[in-house]
């Protein structure tokens, strides 16, 4: 093999090498990118079930308040 063909064949492997390294920050690109996606996701889904949790506490303490009117009454 002369200098020549050692040479073409480097640069055949460098324009190869180059290929993938495109491919891969392509695909770690879109992985950051839906990883950004489920933590949004994630962060809306906390506020909803937040919100959920801050009505359950405000309908447990209206049923309480309900219950503590009802059992001082007493039937006719």
């Amino acid at each position: 093999m002369n200098f020549e063909q050692a040479i073409h064949q480097l640069n055949d492997t460098l324009i190869v090498v180059a290929e993938i390294q495109r491919r891969q920050a392509e695909i770690q690109k879109d992985q950051a990118e839906g990883i950004a996606m489920i933590r949004e996701g994630m962060l809306l889904h906390e506020q909803r079930m937040n919100h959920i949790d801050m009505r359950l506490v405000e309908i447990t303490d209206k049923l309480d308040g309900l219950i503590g009117n009802m059992d001082g009454q007493r039937p006719n």
